[in-house]
Formats: C-alpha cells, structure tokens, sequence
C-alpha cells in the first residue's frame, strides 16, 4: 500500500470556478496530488487531452455524465471514452444512473426490465474500451442509492460484459466495479452505514470519494482510512472540493497531514510524494537560473579586473 499517492483532488465545480482542466492540473501538481479526477463536460469543451497530460505526471480520471435511461447519449459519450483509452486514461466515474426513482417506481415492470438492461448496457459498452468504469452510489432520488440497487447494476454489468463482449470473468472484474461516495452514504442513510457499503463492496472498490463539508469530517476520514488500511484498499482516494484554486491548498494539506498522522499510528512507513511540486512556475525557475549565471558572470569579470591591476 502507499497511501500517500492514494490521494488525490476530485475538481467538483465548473470552470468558471475551478478555471480549465491544464489550471486544476497544475494545482495538483503544485499540492504533490497524484490522482485528480476532472469533470467530463457535457459541451464537449476542453478535451484536450494531450494538452492536459503534457505538464501532469499522475494519474487522471474522467467523471463522465451520466447515461441516459434511453441510451440517447450513450454513442457520443462512449466516442470520447476511446480518447481517453488513446491517451493512456484508464478510469472512469460515472453515476449508478440518470433514472429517478420516481420514474423507475411508477413504471410497469416491463418498462423496469428495460431501464435496468439499458443501465448494465451503458456500462458493460463503456468497460468494453478496456478501461476501468467506477459506478458511483447517488442520492435517494436516483435509481442506484441503495447497497441493493448498486450491487446489482455491478454484477449483471460484469455479466452483460461477459456474454456480450466476450471478456473473461476476471477482466470483467478489473474493468467494473464502485466508486464509493462517503459524503453520498452519509447524506443518505447515517456514517452509522459507511462500514456496511465497505464490507459488501470492499471486493469491487475502484475508487473513494469525500469531502471536508460534514461537521462529521474527521470522523469520516480515520474511517476511511482505516477501511483502506485494515482491507488493504489500492485505490485512489478523492477528496471532493467545489472551492477556488487558490483555496484548495489548506484543505488539502491538512488531508495529508492526517493521513501521515495515521500512518504513524499504525506504524505503517510513509512514501514518497511521486509527484514533484512546482514552486512558483517556470518563469520563477528562469529568473534563479538567470540570477547564477549574472552572479557567475560578475565573479569572472571581478578575476580579470584584479589580474588586469
């Protein structure tokens, strides 16, 4: 395990302000983040993927807009997933589902069937890039809130992969499986539940998500944590913030600093950041560089005119 390149930032706001996907890339580095999770806009804008890799050496994942219960958006979403897959992306988040409970329960059970295949469909089609496809549990008013309803969308996704992409059991197992949302469980049911949806789903956790919004925000974090450390849980672990770049960096250095508190306690060796951190930018770094060479310039010049005297 090496927590400390577990966490990462998960960039919940929109660009106006978080800024665009290069300016949450670069706060990432500048914080030693090595997971960051952007935003898949639904415009299309700021997809440029290379772009994006070219100054960010961690590891990107892209929350993807949920599918539709018609599928309607299904053929241009899956379109943008093969760049991800060209450009070495290997994870995607995407909600349990876009279906409201209320549309789901006054259905008949005909029209049940069909919007629960249509969801497996979404995902088994998505996995089929060959990239890891994290389902994340959503609010009450969505079909996939519950332990029931998300275990079920995993396990016939797997077999829907399985018998309609010919993958084996063992990828179908890699390639889908839950993106755990603390904040969503304990909005939902109570933190009295969070070890529950970590015990029936620690087999299949791709990824986990929280935040600092809760007054229960500690409390949350040890428990995270010590899932992870007692289940031996590698995966990244996001930590979900709608605030201002400039605004990040006190949240998430304070995530670190109790993360390698942790890490103590359990007497457990704290890694390296593999991520370097820039310091103020290139031109910082030119100015030192130029400062040296002016310096050693002057040195020169100051030998010359002593020998000369």
């Amino acid at each position: 395990m090496d927590l400390i390149n577990q966490i990462g930032i998960s960039y919940k706001a929109n660009y106006l302000v978080q800024g665009n996907q290069l300016e949450r890339c670069k706060t990432s580095t500048k914080l030693q983040a090595y997971n960051t999770e952007l935003q898949m806009r639904s415009d299309g804008k700021d997809f440029d993927i290379a772009s994006i890799l070219k100054d960010y050496r961690g590891n990107i994942i892209f929350n993807i807009p949920p599918i539709n219960p018609d599928l309607g958006n299904l053929k241009s979403l899956n379109a943008k997933v093969k760049k991800l897959v060209e450009n070495n992306i290997n994870m995607i988040t995407v909600n349990a589902s876009n279906l409201t409970l209320d549309q789901f329960e006054w259905s008949i059970v005909d029209e049940q069937k069909k919007y629960f295949l249509n969801i497996v469909t979404s995902i088994a089609t998505l996995a089929s890039n060959k990239i890891v496809v994290a389902v994340e549990n959503i609010n009450n008013d969505y079909f996939g809130n519950t332990i029931q309803q998300l275990a079920d969308i995993v396990t016939y996704s797997k077999k829907m992969l399985i018998k309609e992409f010919k993958f084996s059991e063992e990828d179908a197992h890699k390639y889908i499986g839950v993106c755990l949302n603390i904040d969503t469980i304990v909005k939902n049911e109570g933190i009295q539940n969070v070890e529950k949806w970590f015990s029936i789903f620690s087999s299949n956790i791709k990824c986990i998500k929280f935040s600092n919004q809760s007054n229960l925000y500690d409390q949350i974090l040890n428990m995270a944590f010590n899932e992870c450390i007692t289940k031996k849980l590698n995966c990244p672990i996001l930590f979900q913030t709608e605030k201002e770049l400039e605004e990040i960096s006190k949240d998430y250095k304070d995530l670190d600093t109790k993360l390698r508190n942790i890490l103590k306690i359990n007497n457990i060796e704290i890694g390296q950041n593999k991520i370097k951190p820039i310091v103020d930018g290139g031109y910082t770094n030119i100015i030192v560089i130029s400062m040296v060479v002016v310096t050693i310039v002057i040195a020169i010049l100051m030998v010359l005119v002593k020998i000369r005297s």
